[in-house]
């Protein structure tokens, strides 16, 4: 654990150190220490195959980071030279050789770092930072369509175990899920696409329960089948908002349940006969989405219907919350041989009902309802009463103290108070876990809201907290509050990327010294603790150095074509001034820059979208590059080009609305200058080769 720590803190230490464009380093420093890191990595990897053979996950640990900062030097080069930020061409090149090595290797990380980064190449395609494309309905519609598919694909290969990826099994199936869900939104033909989701969704459940029994996946397709139905309810609701359709809301909540419970007693009579676990588990899994989908529905229903009859008015505050106690509350406590569902959708009623009408008072009775709920507590024993309770309870804490007094008071309270459940003794593991989630988020979320001094000691504070419960966790054997600190710890990480509070140079090297005592803490322990750790698998180096040093050569290949190439532009291309319009947003991994645009980036509307152009730019009297009027496109003048001394020729490409890209959009520029330079930089001074293509040289004032 320490070594994986250690590994991730530097590697995280160079993406941000990178990405903080340090102007002390010129070009070819940074080149040189990219390059040299991506070299050590690799050199250490082999090294430690060789002579540390008792730690080779190490050696298999290091390669990966390898793979991983060959993406953060793509990422610099581009960055060194103004090439597009977060393009799907980035990512793209960061995909190959890594997919490479998962082939090579068998190796998971590497499948899975390929498998992230194919959804990166897709995401950043249609959703390119440096251009605004506007795809039809109908587009997106087969986008998440083929997503889907090409997901479910891979789930279906991975299930086969050939190879074993559970990782990215898992991942492919919540992707395929997401990718449908979405597609069900999607606004074309008709009722097309919900009939759809409900199609394959009835062909998951019989997979999942029938064909191949999975109890997990069937939990989350019910958990987003249970997402889509509530959408469709309040998507109509909002749509055509009448008495009747909350009327039909409200029976339609009284329909599922009843019709649940008589199907629940069936599955009952039938597992005494078969004794089949899998038909509790679709019981089990059965009654849980009809109780969230029945609790919301029935209270979002019985919320418009009070609202439309002005019976909100009539009854008043106090008046609706003393009903929701008797009506939903008190049954659901006191009927103990009632049927589950019925007696859960109730309290989920009651619990969404209380909630929605304490908080909007001025008088005390959110204390009151807080009462009930710890009452609900100590009556409601049992698993699902006590989760809903402990939801319910922190909601109505957090809204009304953050109402009353200011806007950290709710989430100290509800921090506490969940620190206060999860150390309490013989609580059920599920309760301990959900404490412990509830406890992380809240104290993640007030680590970010803090600034100065106070932001900073609470973000060291959450990171010594949740490195000492990954270490506990997994030494008393506790092992989902161990993957979940886990995940916390790196959601931390990340999240440090985009906060201000720090500078991202900072944190490099805060990091850097945190991975390097990382590492010697955990190589201490070991020699004190003098076992003898056995490698779950050899070093993929024993049996492919040749095929992994073919990659890493192509890799070091890439990168000295992306120098040689765009040097070449510096060095013999024609240097023209154009004016700009600059804006500064943030790279995922190449840090600040500004976006510029230019007085030709928008041509004819009349241009064809994704195709080649070749733009004539001519000198004005103020030196000043700008548009000549002339344009080629697939070959062909827009008009006979007559050529000027002194004209230069520009490669572009036509998007949407004759919008035109010429890959010198961004201009990286060093952590907290973006305004700055927005506001001083009135023009680009940019290398222009014989070929047409461009690089951003620098920005000038004047």
């Amino acid at each position: 654990m320490g070594y994986l720590l250690a590994i991730s803190l530097l590697l995280s230490a160079l993406l941000y150190f990178f990405a903080s464009n340090w102007p002390a380093l010129d070009r070819w420093e940074k080149i040189g220490v990219s390059a040299a890191v991506l070299a050590l990595f690799y050199l250490t990897s082999y090294l430690v195959s060789l002579f540390w053979k008792r730690q080779a996950f190490i050696s298999n640990w290091l390669l990966v980071a390898g793979g991983i900062s060959f993406g953060i030097t793509v990422a610099l080069l581009g960055q060194i030279y103004n090439s597009h930020a977060d393009s799907y061409l980035l990512f793209v090149v960061w995909l190959v050789p890594n997919l490479l090595f998962a082939v090579l290797t068998r190796y998971q990380p590497f499948y899975v770092l390929s498998y992230v980064l194919v959804h990166l190449v897709i995401w950043f395609y249609l959703n390119q930072s440096s251009l605004r494309l506007r795809w039809e309905d109908q587009w997106w519609f087969l986008f998440y369509w083929l997503i889907a598919l090409g997901n479910l694909a891979l789930f279906w290969l991975t299930s086969r175990k050939t190879p074993d990826l559970p990782v990215v099994r898992i991942l492919s199936f919540l992707v395929f899920c997401t990718a449908l869900l979405v597609m069900s939104f999607v606004d074309v033909y008709s009722f097309i696409p919900e009939l759809l989701y409900i199609l394959v969704n009835i062909a998951l459940f019989y997979a999942f329960l029938k064909w191949r029994p999975q109890r997990g996946l069937l939990l989350v397709t019910s958990g987003f089948l249970t997402i889509f139905a509530l959408y469709q309810f309040i998507y109509y609701m909002f749509t055509y908002p009448s008495l009747g359709y909350m009327l039909i809301g409200l029976l339609l909540v009284v329909g599922l349940v009843a019709g649940s419970t008589v199907l629940v007693k069936r599955l009952r009579q039938h597992e005494q006969v078969t004794s089949s676990r899998w038909f509790r588990v679709f019981r089990e899994v059965f009654t849980a989405l009809i109780v969230t989908v029945a609790s919301l529905l029935g209270t979002l229903s019985i919320i418009a219907l009070a609202s439309l009859t002005s019976l909100d008015d009539v009854l008043g505050e106090f008046g609706f919350f003393l009903l929701t106690v008797v009506v939903f509350l008190l049954p659901a406590v006191l009927a103990k041989r009632m049927d589950a569902t019925v007696r859960y959708t109730l309290l989920g009623v009651g619990l969404l009902l209380g909630f929605y009408f304490s908080q909007y008072n001025d008088n005390a009775l959110w204390i009151v309802f807080l009462a009930i709920i710890a009452g609900l507590w100590v009556l409601v024993p049992s698993l699902p009463g006590r989760l809903m309770a402990q939801v319910a309870f922190s909601l109505v804490l957090h809204m009304n103290l953050y109402i009353l007094f200011w806007n950290k008071a709710g989430l100290w309270a509800v921090f506490l108070l969940q620190t206060a459940l999860y150390l309490w003794p013989r609580l059920h593991p599920v309760l301990r876990g959900t404490s412990l989630f509830y406890g992380l988020f809240v104290l993640l979320t007030l680590a970010e809201s803090y600034t100065q001094m106070a932001g900073l000691w609470l973000n060291l504070g959450f990171f010594a907290l949740s490195t000492f419960l990954l270490y506990w966790t997994l030494r008393t054997g506790r092992v989902w509050e161990f993957r979940l600190s886990l995940g916390f710890w790196f959601v931390f990480l990340l999240m440090k990327y985009h906060d201000f509070l720090w500078s991202l140079l900072h944190k490099s090297f805060s990091l850097l010294l945190l991975s390097v005592l990382f590492f010697l803490v955990s190589y201490t322990l070991e020699l004190r603790s003098g076992q003898q750790v056995s490698a779950a698998r050899p070093p993929v180096w024993a049996s492919k150095r040749l095929a992994l040093g073919l990659v890493i050569m192509l890799q070091f290949a890439v990168a000295g074509y992306q120098v040689w190439s765009s040097e070449a532009i510096l060095a013999k291309g024609t240097l023209v001034k154009l004016e700009l319009r600059p804006f500064d947003p943030r790279s995922l991994l190449q840090g600040d820059y500004v976006r510029l645009s230019y007085s030709f980036s928008r041509l004819s509307n009349e241009l064809p979208s994704n195709e080649k152009i070749r733009v004539v730019l001519r000198k004005t009297e103020d030196d000043v590059y700008d548009f000549s009027g002339y344009y080629e496109l697939g070959g062909t003048w827009n008009r006979t080009y007559q050529a000027e001394a002194g004209d230069v020729i520009i490669n572009g490409r036509v998007y949407g609305y004759g919008n035109v890209e010429y890959g010198i959009e961004n201009y990286f520029i060093p952590e907290g200058t973006g305004r700055e330079v927005e506001e001083k930089a009135k023009y680009a001074l940019v290398r222009v080769a014989a070929n047409g293509d461009a690089i951003v040289e620098g920005l000038a004032e004047k």
